[in-house]
């Protein structure tokens, strides 16, 4: 298995939802179910999606190569704290501040994780897939797997 394959997989599902995502902010009303639906779905897929790149980033930068990982994991933390906002704003159960957060910081989530995808997409893939060869990366998710396993 290729870890950078199955994170580019990762982002067309998960690009799927913030579509979804982006449809529901366009609503006049709020269809709350599906909002909750869709948003946990996105944390869902998001939060791991996070986890398997950072192990990637640990990897990239013990082989010495260089990359923006200080740009890429800034990202993850600004996105995780308008995706704690949201949360925040849809547990305190009031129209007005869903409706406030879907303006503000759902729009953010949106667009930082379709940027940060792309970037991932132009930058860290491509200069993966440049710099290991096809052992490597099966070898680099054997190095992730295995640390995932003793973290449990």
């Amino acid at each position: 298995m290729n870890p950078i394959s199955e994170l580019r997989k990762e982002h067309i599902v998960i690009e799927r939802e913030l579509f979804e995502l982006e449809s529901i902010m366009g609503d006049e009303l709020i269809n709350y179910s599906n909002l909750v639906h869709t948003f946990r779905r996105l944390c869902e897929l998001w939060d791991p999606h996070e986890n398997e790149e950072e192990k990637i980033f640990k990897v990239m930068e013990r082989e010495q190569i260089k990359m923006p990982v200080y740009t890429m994991t800034c990202d993850h933390e600004d996105i995780r704290d308008q995706i704690t906002a949201l949360k925040n704003a849809i547990n305190s159960g009031s129209d007005h501040k869903i409706k406030e957060s879907l303006a503000r910081d759902l729009r953010v989530v949106v667009d930082k994780i379709r940027d940060h995808m792309a970037q991932e997409d132009e930058i860290l893939y491509t200069l993966a897939l440049s710099e290991f060869t096809e052992d490597e990366l099966i070898e680099m998710a054997r190095v992730i797997e295995d640390e995932r396993d003793n973290a449990e």
